[in-house]
C-alpha cells in the first residue's frame, strides 16, 4: 500500500487517541527495522526514572543514533490535525517542557526528533525549531513530517503491509510487552507525575472537579444499589398495606431479590419501575432515604472543600460537576465559607465570585425552601431520564459537561466511568480535540490479583507470574481509558484519595 494512502487510512479513525496509537505502533515497527538494517538499536517506549523521582517515558530512544544523527537520539511522535495546532505546540510551553525533561534526563541526549502527522515545508521546519536551536545549544532538534516517514516506509513495503493488516494485535502485544518490562512500583511513580501535572493545572486556573457517588459514600449516603433496594421495599410495603398484608423484613428481602432477577438485574430498569409505582411519593421518599444515615462530612469532602477555596491571585478550581443528588458539597462549602451557587436547571448561572456546583443529574437538598424552582430541575434517576439526556445533545446538563471536557482539565473522583452518557460525552470531547493528548484524569482503585493470591497461601501458585498479569491487566485498562481521553490515577484504597487531593494544592 502506498505510504500516503496508508497514513490517510490510519488518520481517518474517528477517535484521535486510537488513531494516534495505531500510527505510533506502525511508525515504531518500521523505524525498528530501519535502524536494525544499520546495525543500530531502537528502544521503543523507553522508561527511566528521572532525577526528581518521576518517570520519563520516551516513544523511542536510539542510544547510538542512526543515519547522520550522531549520539543518543530521542524520537517523539505527535499527532496533530492541522498546522495551527502544531505551531501552537511549539510556541507555547509544551515543547519547551518536553525538551527540558529530555535534556535533564540521565540519558546523554544529542538529538530530539519530533515526528508529526502532517506534511509541512522545510522552511516551516526551520522556522519552528529556530528558537529552540538558539536556546538549547547541547541538543539538536529536528522535525520529521509524513514525507520523511514515507521515504522510510517505502523501503519496507512487506513489513508495512503486514503491520497494517495486524495493527490491533500489534497494539495488544506492545502493551503486554511493555508491561512485562516494568517494575511493579512504576504505577506509583506515574501517579506522582500525574499529581504534579494536576498541581500545575490547578495553579493555572484550569482544573474542574467531576464528582460521583464514591464521594458521598464516605458520608454514609447510600449507594445506588442500596437506594434502589430501599425504595423497592418501600414500594412493596406501601402497596401491600392497602390489602392488610404485612411482610417481615426477611420476606421483603426475598421479594426484592426476585424482583431484581425478574428485571434482569438492571438498576435503571428497576428505578423506572419504582418511580412509576411510587408516583407522587417518589421525591419525598427518595430524599428521606438519601439522608437517613448521613453524617454530613468525611475526609474526602473536607479535602475537596479545601481544594475549592480560592487561591491568592487566582481561582484554582473552575467548577464542580456532581452526579449526586445530595447537598453534601454545599454543606461542606458553607463550613469553609466558600461562595458558591447550586446549578440544577438551565436558567442558573453563577456570578464571577461564586463557584458553580453543577448537579447534572438532579438535586434533592434537605431544605428545598432554600432553593428556587427545584421542581423545574431535571432528575436523572431512571432509564427514561438517561434516554432523555442521550437524545438531547443541547440539554444544559450535556452542554456544561461537554464545555468543561473540551476547554479544561477535569479530575474525576468517585466515578467508575460506567455512566453511558458520560462515556459518550468523553468520546465526543476526545474527537473534537486537535491532538491526541489525554487531558483528563480519573481516580480508580486497582485490583491486585497478586495480593489476593498471596492471601490464599496456595503453594502451587507462581506469584511472579500473577504479578506480571496484574501489570498487564492494569496497562490494558489504562489504554481503554486513554481512548476516552482519561489518564488513570490508581489507588489501592479509597482512603488514599484525601492525601492525593491535598498534594494538588500544596
Amino acid at each position: 500500500m502506498e505510504s500516503k494512502k496508508l497514513f490517510d487510512k490510519l488518520l481517518e479513525e474517528s477517535n484521535p487517541r486510537k488513531s494516534y496509537a495505531m500510527l505510533e505502533a506502525m511508525i515504531l515497527r518500521v523505524l525498528g527495522e530501519y535502524l536494525s538494517s544499520q546495525g543500530k538499536e531502537l528502544i521503543t517506549n523507553h522508561i527511566i526514572n528521572s532525577k526528581d523521582g518521576l518517570i520519563d517515558e520516551f516513544d523511542a530512544y536510539a542510544p547510538e543514533g542512526f543515519d547522520s544523527y550522531v549520539g543518543g537520539t530521542i524520537i517523539e511522535i505527535k499527532l496533530y490535525k492541522n498546522k495551527n495546532s502544531l505551531i501552537k505546540m511549539f510556541r507555547d510551553k509544551m515543547i519547551e517542557r518536553i525538551v527540558n525533561r529530555f535534556i535533564n534526563s540521565p540519558l546523554k541526549i544529542k538529538n530530539i526528533i519530533f515526528i508529526i502527522s502532517l506534511e509541512i515545508s522545510n522552511e516551516d521546519k526551520i522556522e519552528l525549531t529556530r528558537d529552540f536551536s538558539n536556546r538549547f545549544q547541547t541538543v539538536n532538534i529536528h522535525i520529521w513530517d509524513l514525507n520523511d516517514l514515507g521515504t522510510i516506509f517505502n523501503m519496507f513495503p512487506k513489513i508495512v503491509l503486514d503491520t497494517y493488516e495486524n495493527i490491533s494485535e500489534l497494539l495488544l502485544n506492545t502493551t503486554i510487552s511493555d508491561s512485562v518490562q516494568k517494575n511493579s512500583s512504576d504505577w506509583l511513580i506515574k501517579r506522582k507525575d500525574h499529581i504534579k501535572t494536576l498541581k500545575n493545572k490547578f495553579y493555572d486556573d484550569d482544573l474542574v472537579l467531576f464528582l460521583g457517588a464514591g464521594v458521598s459514600m464516605a458520608a454514609k449516603i447510600p449507594t445506588w444499589d442500596d437506594l434502589v433496594s430501599d425504595l423497592l421495599v418501600s414500594l412493596i410495603s406501601n402497596k401491600l398495606e392497602n390489602y392488610n398484608v404485612s411482610l417481615s423484613e426477611e420476606e421483603k428481602e426475598i421479594i426484592v431479590s426476585y424482583l431484581k432477577q425478574f428485571n434482569g438485574n438492571s438498576p435503571l430498569l428497576l428505578a423506572r419501575y419504582i418511580r412509576s409505582g411510587l408516583q407522587d411519593e417518589f421525591i419525598e421518599l427518595l430524599t428521606k432515604i438519601l439522608y437517613r444515615n448521613c453524617v454530613n462530612s468525611s475526609d474526602v469532602l473536607k479535602e475537596i472543600s479545601q481544594l475549592c477555596q480560592p487561591i491568592r491571585n487566582g481561582i484554582g478550581i473552575q467548577g464542580v460537576v456532581t452526579y449526586n443528588f445530595d447537598d453534601l458539597i454545599e454543606y461542606n462549602f458553607k463550613q469553609y465559607r466558600i461562595k458558591h451557587k447550586s446549578i440544577y436547571r438551565e436558567a442558573d448561572i453563577p456570578s464571577s465570585d461564586e463557584l458553580g456546583i453543577y448537579h447534572v443529574h438532579g438535586f434533592l437538598p434537605r431544605s428545598p425552601v432554600d432553593y428556587d424552582n427545584l421542581s423545574k430541575g431535571l432528575l436523572v434517576f431512571s432509564e427514561e431520564g438517561y434516554h432523555n439526556l442521550m437524545l438531547d445533545p443541547y440539554n444544559w446538563s450535556n452542554l456544561i459537561q461537554l464545555t468543561y471536557l473540551k476547554e479544561h482539565t477535569c479530575l474525576m473522583i468517585g466515578l467508575s466511568i460506567t455512566d453511558p452518557n458520560l462515556r459518550r460525552l468523553l468520546d465526543i470531547a476526545m474527537r473534537k480535540q486537535e491532538d491526541a493528548v489525554c487531558r483528563h484524569y480519573v481516580i480508580l482503585r486497582r485490583e491486585s490479583f497478586f495480593t489476593k493470591a498471596q492471601n490464599s497461601n496456595n503453594q502451587n501458585i507462581n506469584y511472579e507470574s500473577i504479578k506480571k498479569f496484574d501489570m498487564a491487566n492494569q496497562d490494558l485498562q489504562e489504554e481503554y481509558y486513554k481512548e476516552l481521553g482519561l489518564n488513570v490515577i490508581w489507588v489501592e484504597s479509597y482512603e488514599e484519595i484525601p492525601s492525593l487531593l491535598q498534594q494538588i494544592r500544596e
